[in-house]
């Protein structure tokens, strides 16, 4: 079976998210803004990549058999899913990220408590 485009795509950001994420982490001043996520990361990395690699390639999976009965809708739905990845990640990341410099930007004299903080382990 030859993977769609699509899944490939998605494939590349999981990966990319993922290896971003986890060299993120080795700073202690970085967290997981995930809350999905970041439950998996307090168990430990290893169940955060298992879960992380489950959560795309079952549904990958499905969508790849599925493609036999109705292959238009299937690419469209991984299109989609591409775009709100894409747009979830990159919403996270600038509320987690530019929350605490927008504070810092507007009331610089103010200490501004950081909103990164690393897990408790």
């Amino acid at each position: 079976m030859t993977l769609m485009r699509e899944s490939w795509i998605l494939i590349a950001i999981c990966m990319a998210d993922l290896l971003t994420t986890l060299g993120l982490l080795a700073d202690k001043n970085v967290f997981e803004g995930n809350p999905l996520m970041k439950f998996y990361l307090d168990l430990g990395v290893g169940m955060f990549i298992a879960v992380k690699l489950i959560l795309v390639v079952m549904p990958l999976f499905l969508a790849e058999y599925s493609k036999q009965f109705s292959p238009v809708f299937v690419r469209s739905m991984l299109r989609l899913a591409i775009v709100v990845y894409i747009g979830a990640y990159t919403l996270l990341f600038a509320g987690v990220n530019l929350r605490p410099l927008a504070a810092e930007i507007i009331n610089p004299d103010r200490q501004v408590s950081a909103v990164a903080t690393a897990p408790n382990r």
